[in-house]
């Protein structure tokens, strides 16, 4: 039978009462804490035995700290004196255990309870608390811009879309944590200038439920997408590898008994120096071609072309070029296509080898889907502010779509790319619940035309 046990910390760092009750818990069943953690906690086996538990805090005190200070050692003295007998240590938290019914409480003065909490949570908690809501709320931020900027690409795409509900879950989790903390430290002030301690009372389920959310919106989010999910697990395994080191580092250093300052610097530049250096080689096997992070599609044949080698696809189209031409010409078909509840998404390509001589034409499109018909109108200005005239310095550079003719295409609306020179071979046609850019290398008859219509119109 093992003579240790971890267990999840169900709880917050501040939550004394739950933390005391969950160790009494545990050495009534023959466990005794060893070592806290901020996820596991240590057990060791005991004989079952009735304790009480005092959680007090030592504000100056750090995880980096070699050995205890003298301060530390002097209160450890004193609560021994009065029976209660040190268990563990972690961080700025000192676990003390009796066996005697009427052993003196360690602390007695609720103003300074609350104080000592206080300052502990400031220095410790609150800080990793706010910058981890900063860097969350940029990037919730940054994909709000994105979805702005581009709402077809971002709607279309399961794991763009699945990233707004979990960063927003992540924007959440120290919310609360920092909201309940608030709301306890004023009542707690409150109720200690009447002598009363009122006691943290955590729940940490909800962060757990909001944790589990979160982690089922990623995994929704990479199952979903046709694109190859492993540039997303790679980095995970990178980030748990690096934090994972950098603690074992951060412990040697410790047992070697050098100083918190120095330990957290060489800990820091470890961190910095191995995220620089994994960041290089995977940029390095990219560009070189030993690593791939690209979609999972495999191309049908390859050819050389100037110093390049390149891949031949063979990707089922709705409309390609020989429906529209007699051509000899060799093609690669490219399709890459993205889906969610909202819309669906596929861009098409049909390209010439580029090592034949007649090269003339070509095929590019594009075909939205919209499945809940409140998007409709949204979609459709979006595409349509795809191409915006834009001035510089007084001279405007005219790139937009116009109305035209929509009969042809046996549509509801349609409309044609114009620049300087003229309209474009640019297209945007809109049916009932599609829609589709289209871009044709050379300028369609009205039988053309009307065979895309038929072929694309859905």
């Amino acid at each position: 039978m093992s003579k240790t046990r971890r267990c999840l910390a169900n709880f917050s760092f501040y939550d004394q009462r739950g933390i005391e009750k969950k160790l009494g818990q545990m050495a009534a069943q023959g466990w005794m804490i060893e070592q806290p953690g901020g996820l596991l906690w240590t057990y060791r086996k005991i004989r079952p035995q009735q304790l009480r538990f005092a959680v007090t805090y030592f504000p100056s005190a750090s995880e980096f700290d070699p050995h205890p200070s003298q301060r530390q050692l002097m209160k450890e003295d004193f609560c021994a004196q009065d029976g209660w007998k040190l268990a563990a240590r972690w961080d700025a938290m000192q676990i003390f255990y009796t066996d005697r019914a009427d052993a003196v409480p360690i602390d007695t003065d609720p103003v300074t309870q609350v104080e000592t909490i206080h300052r502990t949570m400031s220095r410790r908690v609150l800080t990793a608390q706010l910058l981890s809501l900063a860097l969350y709320l940029f990037v919730l931020v940054s994909q709000l811009r994105q979805l702005w900027r581009n709402p077809v690409d971002y709607l279309s795409h399961p794991f763009y879309l699945f990233m707004i509900p979990f960063w927003t879950i992540l924007v959440f989790f120290p919310l609360y944590e920092l909201g309940h903390y608030v709301l306890w430290h004023r009542r707690a002030k409150r109720a200690a200038e009447q002598g009363i301690f009122l006691p943290v009372r955590t729940r940490k389920l909800m962060s757990w439920i909001l944790l589990t959310v979160a982690v089922l919106l990623l995994i929704v989010s990479l199952a979903g997408s046709s694109s190859n999910p492993l540039f997303i697990l790679v980095w995970l395994a990178i980030t748990g590898a690096i934090v994972l080191l950098s603690r074992c580092l951060s412990g040697w250093l410790k047992k070697q008994g050098v100083s918190r300052r120095f330990n957290q610097g060489v800990t820091v530049a470890f961190i910095l120096l191995l995220t620089v250096t994994i960041l290089a080689g995977i940029i390095t096997g990219i560009l070189t071609g030993v690593l791939s992070f690209g979609d999972s599609r495999q191309p049908v044949g390859s050819y050389q072309w100037g110093s390049f080698t390149w891949d031949i696809y063979d990707d089922p189209m709705p409309l390609t070029v020989e429906d529209l031409v007699e051509t000899d010409t060799q093609y690669s078909r490219e399709a890459d296509c993205q889906e969610t509840f909202l819309l669906s998404r596929c861009e098409y390509e049909q390209r010439p080898l580029f090592n034949q001589e007649e090269r003339d034409y070509q095929l590019s499109y594009t075909v939205t889907d919209i499945k809940l018909p409140f998007l409709y109108n949204f979609i459709r200005q979006s595409l349509l502010e795809e191409h915006q005239d834009e001035a510089v310095d007084g001279y405007v550079f005219v790139d937009h779509y116009e109305p035209i003719d929509a009969a042809p295409w046996d549509a509801q609306a349609a409309y044609q790319v114009y620049r300087e020179d003229g309209p474009r071979d640019t297209y945007l046609i809109c049916w009932e619940s599609r829609m589709v850019e289209i871009h044709f290398y050379w300028t369609p008859t009205p039988e053309q035309i009307r065979t895309a219509a038929e072929l694309l119109g859905g």
